[in-house]
């Protein structure tokens, strides 16, 4: 019978283009983790699903927990460091927020595509 259950030790080795040399290994988000980030970012839009002049701010909040959610769930190593040369710990979010935006966009991208099923994607 085939497995149906997610494996969370099996990574992808993604090699940023906007950073040469750096990488990272990132996991898919488990169904019940996509579920956890569904109903988050959804009771926040709803919390702030109203006409006034903080509803923009509001959705920028909701987009920052869903991605910081993401990095700190899919993420399981990487070689980024600070201008210190120490290792970065993408599970605290600023130091997430204090990327250079090139590179969290792209690393942003990459988890979104890893995480999105496609009908393409023949089942990876």
């Amino acid at each position: 019978m085939p497995r149906a259950t997610a494996n969370t030790q099996e990574v992808e080795h993604i090699e940023l283009k906007s950073l040469p040399d750096g990488f990272i290994d990132a996991r898919r988000l488990t169904y019940g983790e996509k579920l956890e980030r569904r109903a988050m970012v959804s009771k926040m839009k709803f919390a702030s699903d109203r006409k006034d002049k903080d509803f923009a701010g509001e959705m920028n909040l909701v987009n920052e927990v869903a991605t910081l959610f993401d990095f700190q769930r899919c993420i399981v190593d990487h070689n980024l460091e600070d201008e210190e040369g120490v290792k970065l710990n993408l599970g605290r979010a600023d130091v997430i927020r204090s990327l250079d935006p090139r590179v969290g966009e792209e690393i942003d991208t990459k988890l979104s595509e890893l995480n999105n099923w496609d009908e393409d994607d023949e089942g990876n």
